[in-house]
């Protein structure tokens, strides 16, 4: 099926309609120099969407392929929606974003083929899964209504799937979540199945697939003998259909609530970790759900300053104010109207955090000076409980940090899980 797939999705295209130009805005696409966003990557001038090279470094992505990527992007000379920006050229051509970076997943995923049919199963899984991170890549920022992006999509998930059919010790499940009528398909990661484990729910941010997190099991859970499950948030990859609203909760809620249903977790032992809006669902399902969850963690969590300050709000890279409006369902991204909008997100005027405590511990990380979670929302999250704390980033480089983090927070949340 995947070659058949493939063969179609290759095929040029010049009607479709260019990325940047999905959600309507009244400034320019560029991006700005106004803030450095230390924890999602480069923002760089002529670019609309945000450079996350070392976030694709962590996921496995080769820097050189990378830059060979971005260097026959800037070089094309078809016609872009913006002169101004790399990577508006239209259609599925070249110098296309989705074309180029599909075009390097595609290689990989031929050589796992070709692995797979001589029988290296070692070999296959490693390039089917470098495949679907090149073609989660070519998705982003999986903006809903994006052709190009849900066709990336599709190949990203089904490479993922057959990394781990070529992997004889390696468990990935899927898990059917009931949800408003429709089921939402997650994906659960064991170290073994010879016993129940306590398990991690992981979310990513609004421009993130579930598919992008494996290196924190891998490296950091699945030697603490922890399970991970990968949920997508409302609006993004299996969840695309749902809108976010200001119970950003609701969905992992019924995923949490579904533990007791999933054989090989153990419904008692259960945490949570999420990122940047993830971040903010995940802190917020601690609060409504204090005796199903054991601890949590959220990484750079967007849970007040960003919306609780109009100024700090307008400062956001025209792509990630486009991710919001796409996940909340809007066709406009105009900051001003946008912020109204979003000022419900705020877990402080939802009268959580700084408000009341819990007794769920909660670890919060980010930078100090990170745009979407400074310092402050941070000894927020680390007031919410008794057992909570900060670990606040400031020195460079400030991805290696972030890195540490991750390690201490797989030991923070063994901690938690085992007592």
């Amino acid at each position: 099926m995947s070659k058949n797939l493939s063969e179609v999705l290759f095929s040029e295209k010049y009607n479709i309609q260019e990325t940047s130009t999905l959600i309507a805005n009244s400034c320019s696409k560029k991006n700005k120099k106004l803030h450095n966003s230390t924890m999602d990557g480069g923002e760089q001038a002529g670019w609309y969407r945000l450079l996350k090279l070392l976030q694709w470094a962590w996921q496995g992505l080769d820097i050189i392929d990378c830059y060979e990527v971005l260097a026959k992007i800037s070089a094309s000379t078809n016609q872009r929606s913006d002169p101004e920006l790399l990577d508006t050229v239209i259609g599925f051509r070249s110098g296309n974003w989705s074309y180029e970076w599909s075009n390097k997943a595609m290689r990989y995923q031929k050589q796992a083929n070709q692995f797979a049919s001589n029988g290296n199963k070692e070999k296959a899984k490693k390039y089917y899964y470098l495949a679907s991170q090149y073609y989660s890549v070519a998705s982003y920022p999986h903006l809903k209504g994006d052709e190009n992006s849900i066709q990336a999509q599709t190949l990203a998930y089904s490479n993922y799937r057959n990394a781990f059919e070529h992997d004889d010790h390696a468990l990935l499940k899927e898990i059917h979540v009931p949800f408003e009528g429709k089921s939402i398909r997650c994906y659960l990661h064991l170290p073994n199945d010879h016993v129940i484990h306590p398990v991690v729910i992981v979310s990513s941010g609004l421009d993130a697939l579930q598919c992008d997190v494996l290196p924190l099991f891998e490296k950091q859970l699945k030697p603490a003998n922890i399970a991970m499950l990968t949920v997508d948030m409302p609006g993004v990859g299996f969840s695309n259909h749902l809108k976010l609203e200001q119970d950003t909760s609701r969905l992992h809620q019924a995923v949490l609530k579904y533990m007791s249903e999933v054989p090989w977790v153990d419904q008692s032992r259960v945490a949570l970790m999420g990122m940047r809006m993830g971040g903010n669902a995940l802190t917020r399902l601690a609060y409504v759900e204090p005796k199903l969850v054991r601890a949590g963690v959220s990484v750079g969590a967007a849970v007040g300053s960003i919306f609780d300050d109009i100024n700090n709000f307008k400062k956001l890279p025209v792509m990630t104010l486009d991710c919001l409006a796409s996940r909340m369902q809007l066709n406009n991204s105009d900051v001003n109207n946008l912020y109204q909008l979003c000022v419900p997100f705020s877990l402080v005027k939802q009268g959580l955090l700084g408000r009341k405590r819990i007794q769920t511990p909660l670890l919060s990380i980010g930078h100090a000076e990170d745009l979407m979670c400074n310092e402050q929302d941070l000894k927020l999250i680390a007031r919410a409980s008794w057992e909570s704390e900060s670990k606040i980033i400031s020195k460079p480089p400030i991805f290696d940090s972030y890195l540490e983090s991750l390690e201490y927070s797989a030991k923070w949340l063994t901690k938690h899980l085992q007592e």
